[in-house]
């Protein structure tokens, strides 16, 4: 299906509007196409086809919760689309809600125009709209606890004379669509009236005129505490900034381009402050403001895994906090990437993530001080989409990875079609897949704000790629210390739990253990990491088992060991340190053991196996030795042994090794034989 009708010309299309816009009725400015808007209604104007309207009521990077709009159609409008368009980029890049009335049915279809095609990502039916009756179309945030879907955002179509329910359906934000941008009306016939349209746009607290912060600085943040940490925003260009806050004073001015930055003296932990920031005329003022620690926390689903899902209990603490930015690609670094300060204590804690309220609830409890974290995850996602894109590009192992997504976008833009293994996790421009573009949307926006250090839990969308893992991984730990301005930053991360149900990789035998020990091999290449073993904490059948508590509990052990000095906490699970082959025996060596190694269940210690120069692998009886930090591992079948296994499988309950803390030891492969995941860089 294409688009016939973009003759017309929008000078400045993307001009962002001035912040009193806030509270105001919609700005309507045609796009495309003509209209005619009135008491009664907003007619798209016949034989114009298609036709787009756009609301300039607003900035387009401050997000949205709620969108609706009323309409009636005064025939059946076979086969012409009418709806919400979002998104908006320019006339030849936008997304739509689109509802099309089709024999029998009604179809709704989420689509993307560029390139010069509609692409679909969703479609949904439901019955027949009838004529001269008024129907409702919303687009809405889940509940914090939903129990009917899993998906952040809701469409309902509902007919307004019984208030029946047509269709409501759970979507995802994958293109993404919903949330931010600038959004409109879009119409393929002349039957279709719109009336009572609804953005549902807060008013930032910290937006005055001309002067703007991104909104991590905002009501009820946590700023680190004991060192420079930097507040930044944008003013008029060549303006006069005054920054007020713990009874200190700041001044600077902002850069030709209006962007400016000032660096807060070191603050001891504090609760209940506020900072004023003045530029000219405009005021903007934060309160609640705290002083304490801050931890950056990333990754995909399982970081995202929401505390009602989980086994994280609810605590309410005003002192705990989280800032979750908004779920947002882009193919460029934005300023602000959305997102609110919440305090432990509200409403909206059932849908944070479960791994750092845990990891936030431990600090608070062993430091006695705020504790803030700023949560950048979305779910399924790979980790090339977390990484600056011109990280990938510098790299001559991923140029040319990269150099071929470039080509498959040129392909699209010509009308080519595109080579389907390509970009499986590497997508088409502006998805969550695309390189780069989480970070841009996500992460950028939120550097260089003072943190402590970053949580990492991210792996099962790369398990069938785990060498191409093993070049990525250390080289986003190096790009997002560099861009921190800090390279002795600290990164802690979480090691793949257990899971065999035959999809993200781990239809493939060894996909998960190989990703494990690429994971593991990160503490010898990169120094102030760590990592939490959490093997034992899979679900065979579920990507996303509950068990965060001991995720975030571990996570925090880490942290309170290494930053904090709490040296009577074991750190981390025991880790290979070395192999001897002797005796037709393996011998090995381990650290973090504590007081010694032991089998968790009482049990003879299994999960070993051990292969010789034919490289079968066996499995192998195993002991602890006297000293308490070696095992022995041996096996009848194989007299010479020249590599161990441990815990090498998707999903195992057998690997039982345990430090006196109990903490299981990290899975491994002491060998560097071929495996099916060595897929090419």
């Amino acid at each position: 299906m294409k688009n016939t009708c973009y003759g017309f010309v929008l000078a400045a299309v993307l001009a962002l509007c001035s912040a009193a816009a806030y509270g105001e009725a919609p700005r309507w400015e045609t796009l495309s196409g003509k209209w005619q808007t009135g008491a009664s209604g907003i007619v798209p104007e016949a034989g114009e086809q298609p036709c787009l309207l756009v609301d300039r009521s607003g900035l387009w990077d401050c997000e949205w919760f709620n969108l609706s709009v009323n309409f009636r159609l005064s025939d059946v409008c076979a086969g012409a689309g009418f709806g919400v368009a979002l998104h908006i980029e320019n006339k030849d890049d936008y997304h739509l809600l689109r509802i099309t009335p089709a024999a029998g049915y009604t179809a709704l279809q989420t689509l993307r125009w560029q390139y010069g095609n509609f692409r679909m990502w969703q479609e949904a039916h439901f019955p027949v709209l009838q004529p001269e009756r008024e129907y409702n179309l919303s687009i809405v945030r889940a509940p914090v606890v939903d129990r009917e879907d899993w998906r952040p955002w809701k469409i309902v179509v509902t007919d307004n004379a019984d208030g029946t329910v047509l269709l409501k359906i759970g979507i995802e934000n994958h293109m993404p669509a919903f949330g931010l941008g600038v959004t409109g009306l879009y119409a393929a016939c002349d039957a279709v009236t719109f009336t009572d349209y609804s953005l549902d746009r807060p008013v930032p607290e910290n937006l005055a005129g001309n002067l703007r912060l991104p909104m991590v600085f905002s009501d009820g943040m946590v700023l680190q505490r004991g060192r420079r940490v930097p507040v930044w925003g944008r003013a008029a260009a060549g303006a006069s900034v005054r920054l007020t806050f713990a009874g200190k004073s700041y001044k600077t001015r902002a850069d030709s381009a209006g962007d400016w930055k000032i660096l807060l003296r070191p603050l001891a932990a504090d609760t209940g402050l506020v900072m004023r920031v003045v530029s000219g005329k405009d005021t903007a003022t934060l309160r609640d403001v705290a002083v304490g620690e801050v931890w950056f926390a990333s990754g995909q689903s399982n970081m995202e895994m929401k505390v009602w899902e989980s086994n994280v209990p609810m605590v309410s603490d005003p002192d705990i906090r989280l800032f979750v930015p908004f779920q947002w690609s882009s193919q460029e670094p934005v300023f602000t990437a959305g997102g609110r300060w919440q305090k432990a204590d509200s409403e909206g804690v059932p849908r944070w993530s479960a791994v750092s309220y845990a990891f936030a609830q431990e600090l608070k409890e062993r430091l006695g001080v705020p504790v803030g974290v700023i949560g950048a995850y979305f779910g399924g996602t790979a980790i090339e989409s977390w990484m600056p894109r011109s990280e990938l590009v510098e790299d001559p192992v991923t140029k040319p990875i990269h150099d071929r997504f470039v080509q498959s976008i040129h392909q699209l833009e010509n009308g080519l079609p595109v080579e389907e293994r390509f970009p499986w996790c590497w997508d088409v421009a502006g998805q969550r897949h695309t390189p780069g573009d989480l970070f841009n949307g996500m992460v950028a926006p939120l550097i260089p704000y003072g943190i402590s250090g970053i949580l990492w839990y991210q792996g099962e969308s790369s398990a069938s790629k785990a060498r191409q893992y093993g070049h990525l991984f250390p080289m986003l730990v190096d790009s997002w210390r560099e861009r921190w301005g800090d390279p002795d930053l600290k990164f802690y991360f979480v090691q793949l739990a257990g899971y065999d149900g035959r999809e993200s990789g781990s239809e493939i035998e060894s996909a998960w253990p190989h990703l494990r020990d690429v994971q593991r091999r990160l503490l010898d290449r990169r120094e102030n990491t760590g990592m939490v073993v959490a093997f034992h904490l899979g679900d065979s059948l579920n990507i996303h088992p509950p068990y965060k508590k001991e995720v975030g509990a571990r996570l925090a052990n880490l942290a309170l060991h290494d930053v904090y000095g709490f040296k009577d906490i074991v750190r981390s699970s025991p880790l290979l340190d070395g192999v001897e082959y002797r005796d037709g025996a393996a011998v090995l060596t381990f650290r973090e053991t504590a007081d010694g190694l032991s089998s968790g269940d009482g049990k003879p210690l299994s999960g070993f196996s051990v292969a010789g120069e034919d490289r079968r692998f066996h499995p192998a009886t195993a002991t602890v030795n006297p000293d308490g930090v070696g095992v022995t591992v041996r096996s009848e079948a194989v007299p010479s042994p020249v590599a161990v296994r441990y815990g090498w499988a998707n999903f195992t309950r057998e690997a039982n090794l345990v430090n006196s803390a109990g903490l299981p030891a990290a899975p491994f492969r002491t060998d560097e034989w071929p495996l099916p995941t060595d897929d090419d860089l």
